[in-house]
């Protein structure tokens, strides 16, 4: 895979996207934009890949959507500005359903759509000198292809407030309010992503991938098909073995 702003780096089973415009606080541009979307559709298929850890090259995590395209994205007709933002929102949704865990290591600054990406990782390690901001309001816009993703992350409650005002907050203040799951500091960020990483890989990538899906379209109504439907896959028995049988389960070798 080659990319011309994003780093990848394949582990064995895990895979580390890291954004790589640092000269701008890896601001995402259009091609960065296209890039991550692609990057993900093609990991999210990869049989080997059983994690993705997004990242951010240099100072930070990232700054958000690039406000150089932002504003030329304001100067296009109206079919061309409503087709950037579903670009965008199309950026948002291959994260959010990519079947295969994805890992938030973050630190600098997580501003604007680079918030955004935080809503759409399954768990977020984070510096705690982060500096979290919903930027939006003060450049004269607001929060709308994330804010979707926001609400379900943190709830109406938070995100209108920190939509609302634009302020920055800490790794702490992040943890509390759900959006981050762990605040280290940021020399100690690289060890605790390795040890979630690897209690990820203990997990039936099936039932990681199944889990994913059950949690973005949660409710009754097919509950007890879908337990009957894993417990009688060849993971789920291979899992239940393995445990009665005191062993790990192949997957977790």
């Amino acid at each position: 895979m080659s990319f011309k702003t994003l780093q990848i780096s394949l582990n064995g089973r895990i895979a580390t996207v890291s954004m790589n415009r640092p000269e701008v606080r890896n601001a995402m541009n259009t091609t960065m934009i296209q890039e991550i979307t692609d990057v993900f559709n093609e990991l999210h298929q990869d049989p080997n890949i059983r994690v993705i850890i997004l990242s951010g090259n240099g100072p930070s995590f990232s700054a958000g959507v690039d406000l150089e395209d932002m504003r030329a994205m304001g100067e296009m007709n109206w079919n061309e500005n409503v087709a950037a933002g579903n670009k965008l929102l199309d950026m948002y949704l291959a994260v959010d359903n990519c079947s295969k865990p994805v890992i938030g290591k973050v630190h600098g600054h997580a501003y604007g759509g680079g918030f955004g990406l935080c809503t759409v990782c399954d768990i977020v390690v984070a510096a705690e000198n982060t500096s979290f901001c919903l930027s939006e309001v003060l450049i004269g816009i607001i929060p709308a292809v994330i804010g979707p993703f926001t609400v379900k992350k943190i709830g109406n409650s938070h995100f209108r407030a920190l939509g609302i005002s634009g302020e920055r907050f800490d790794g702490k203040y992040a943890s509390e309010i759900g959006l981050v799951h762990y605040t280290v500091k940021e020399s100690e960020v690289d060890e605790l992503t390795e040890s979630v990483t690897n209690q990820l890989l203990k997990a039936s990538p099936q039932a990681v991938s199944k889990f994913k899906e059950y949690c973005r379209n949660m409710d009754n109504t097919h509950s007890a098909e879908l337990i009957a439907d894993l417990r009688s896959s060849k993971e789920g028995q291979e899992g239940l073995t393995a445990f009665l049988e005191k062993r790990l389960p192949h997957w977790a070798k």
